[in-house]
């Protein structure tokens, strides 16, 4: 996700210079390639007509941030933004980093729930205040889901003054479901297992209850697959909307995924797959092993996307209520896109939806198009005027959103 993010930027004519920091070097080295191998899209249309060296406006810097802080802290003051992709467990540490140096940060997954703070523990009325206080922007969840995801449904919810229900569903997949779990990786697989075990958060006649992870499973279809049937189960990524969209009775997001997946994930889950608590290989033997750790070792080998593989995803969003209090008609605004690998730059569909949204934030705030200080939610960020904005250079990057409303089925 970071490489397409950095790719994205280096891309831009605004941008004179973007430094990348990473612990592995390797990685670095294969984005260098990258960059000096850049498609050069057609105007007005993906299809690159070239490539472009842009590897001079790329700066690669090998860091460990948990062990370097004070060497991150001296990169990111260097820069006039800051975007963080990283594991839970650094997002705060870069975000504390970057409002210590005093600048912008978008980061894609900090601060998964708005109250009572993010995975890493941070308060955010107090980032709010010191991000005021520094004169800095920081926008957290900002990529897929949450960031996308978010962004559609404030925007829907804005058109509406009453409004029920907000329902999300978005997820990426192997375009054949084959193989184990029906499923590839295509980000981090600890991430992929948190998912599956973290309680969400989701909101219930008005008020905001935790359910479990993987509970709620229902059967979809898209238009575009007429044949094909995919299921959605409960996840935790609603992040910031329960406080950002007030006097909702029912808000909930999911994940999609092959129909049978969560079957699958919970038998694992039943036979003990997912405990972190070590145990014996043998009952004679010394050697201890957390099964999930086992099982994130051979997930990420079983599981990884080979040449030839490609992904999708498949996002829809969709929020009921009424235009004007009163109305007796209950309508459904509706956000749907399918997205598929970029055969053109090797792209995975999930790089492409998590880094493009992020980009494109983290360029408005560069434009001063998002200029407010604080800490600002994706959804408060792109809203009115930059919405339709931020649509069109998601979309001028191949991303088609497909908007649409109608009346509610009566009940």
């Amino acid at each position: 996700m970071g490489s397409s993010i950095a790719l994205d930027l280096l891309d831009s004519s605004l941008i004179s210079q973007v430094s990348v920091v990473d612990s592995n070097a390797e990685k670095l080295k294969t984005l260098r390639f990258k960059a000096s191998r850049r498609p050069i899209p057609k105007v007005g249309g993906v299809t690159a007509v070239g490539t472009a060296d842009l590897s001079s406006k790329l700066e690669t810097v090998e860091l460990d941030i948990k062990k370097d802080e004070d060497g991150l802290k001296k990169t990111l003051a260097k820069a006039d933004i800051g975007i963080g992709a990283l594991p839970h467990n650094l997002a705060e540490q870069a975000v504390m980093a970057a409002l210590e140096a005093r600048i912008d940060f978008v980061d894609l997954i900090y601060l998964w729930r708005y109250e009572g703070g993010s995975t890493g523990g941070g308060e955010a009325s107090k980032i709010d205040a010191r991000a005021k206080q520094n004169g800095v922007t920081i926008i957290p969840a900002c990529g897929l889901a949450p960031g996308l995801t978010n962004i559609l449904a404030k925007n829907a919810a804005d058109q509406m003054e009453e409004v029920d229900s907000v329902k999300i569903k978005v997820g990426g997949i192997p375009e054949v479901p084959k193989g184990p779990l029906a499923y590839k990786i295509v980000f981090a697989i600890d991430s992929v297992l948190e998912e599956y075990t973290r309680d969400a958060l989701v909101v219930r006649g008005g008020k905001k209850v935790t359910v479990p992870a993987l509970s709620e499973v229902e059967e979809l279809t898209f238009a575009e697959f007429p044949d094909q049937k995919f299921e959605a189960f409960i996840t935790d990524g609603l992040s910031t909307l329960p406080e950002t969209l007030k006097n909702v009775k029912d808000m909930e997001e999911k994940t999609i995924r092959w129909k049978g997946h969560a079957d699958q994930i919970k038998l694992l889950i039943d036979l003990g797959f997912f405990s972190e608590r070590p145990i014996n290989i043998r009952q004679s033997s010394n050697v201890r092993v957390a099964p999930r750790a086992l099982l994130s070792t051979l997930l990420e080998k079983k599981l990884a996307m080979h040449q030839g593989d490609k992904d999708m995803t498949l996002l829809r969003v969709e929020v009921k209520g009424r235009k004007r209090k009163g109305d007796s008609a209950t309508r459904v605004h509706q956000y749907e896109m399918v997205d598929r690998f970029d055969t053109e730059t090797q792209m995975t569909s999930m790089a492409r939806t998590t880094a493009y949204p992020c980009s494109a934030v983290a360029q408005m705030v560069l434009e001063d198009r998002i200029n407010e200080r604080g800490f600002i939610p994706p959804e408060l960020a792109v809203r009115d005027e930059r919405f339709d904005d931020f649509l069109s250079r998601l979309d001028r990057k191949g991303l088609t959103i497909r908007e649409h409303e109608y009346l509610a089925p009566v009940a």
